[in-house]
């Protein structure tokens, strides 16, 4: 999960007042206007380079689709608000059954909250929420997941050292399937060939900048592997990021991570 600006995000034309009309309609007639939303589906993709909100994973082949953060059936109000809009694919999006593990995940129609006494009844009430599922359009959120070298995410946070925060780490990778084996074992082959660019590159670091330029130009190929892997552009960026940083042991990791 990386941070999604959505200020960024770009309305076609007349897509504001098509809103407003179907805000305007009945609320039982909310799929009626499912085109509102879809229609914003590839500039949501946009902000992502056309990747889940959730998971990172790359959707070129895939439909995917128009989340609604704040689920329409319990938020009718903002069923037609830019704001509440994430791209997202359909194993985060939508309730599923891991094939391997047997385990359904999915967000669907869920929003859990903290403290449920406070759900919101109308626009204006949704400020007095304190939302469960990290959101990425916060920029504070993505960073509360982290993950091991097998590529399983896990909690930023322990339960000792801030409870919150640990719950809604744990609960996201629930709810968004961010455990799904498919995904993990997707991360896990993305280690292997860090830990493979980040050894070899090692290894060629002591003797670049010596007056051999075939030394140079390879330690550089290496560097820009790894580059292009955490690049925001790239599938898993946040996750390979996570895997450079548990080697800034080596002196030149920090260098690379500060100048992507």
């Amino acid at each position: 999960m990386r941070v999604i600006n959505l200020d960024r995000l770009q309305l076609p034309e007349h897509w504001q007042d098509r809103a407003d009309a179907a805000i305007a309609d009945e609320q039982d007639k909310i799929n009626d206007h499912s085109d509102v939303w879809r229609d914003l589906k590839d500039p949501l993709k946009e902000l992502s380079n056309d990747k889940c909100y959730y998971c990172e994973v790359i959707q070129e082949r895939a439909d995917g689709a128009v989340d609604h953060f704040r689920p329409k059936k319990n938020y009718p109000w903002s069923a037609f608000s830019s704001t509440n809009y994430r791209f997202a694919c359909t194993f985060c999006n939508s309730r599923r059954t891991d094939k391997k593990t047997k385990r359904t995940g999915g967000k669907g129609e869920n929003f859990p909250l903290f403290d449920e006494t406070k759900r919101a009844n109308c626009c204006g009430d949704e400020a007095d929420e304190s939302p469960i599922l990290l959101d990425p359009c916060n920029p504070n959120e993505p960073g509360l997941i982290d993950f091991d070298e097998t590529g399983a995410p896990m909690p930023a946070f322990s339960e000792a050292e801030h409870i919150g925060k640990n719950k809604r780490a744990t609960v996201s990778i629930d709810l968004y399937h961010l455990d799904h084996a498919d995904l993990v074992d997707k991360r896990k082959i993305l280690a292997v060939k860090i830990a493979r660019e980040v050894k070899v590159a090692d290894r060629l670091f002591p003797q670049t900048e010596s007056g051999d330029a075939n030394i140079d130009a390879s330690f550089r190929e290496h560097i820009r592997f790894l580059a292009d892997c955490a690049n925001e552009r790239a599938e898993l960026s946040a996750f390979a990021r996570r895997i450079l940083a548990g080697y800034r042991n080596l002196s030149w990791v920090d260098g690379l991570l500060a100048s992507i």
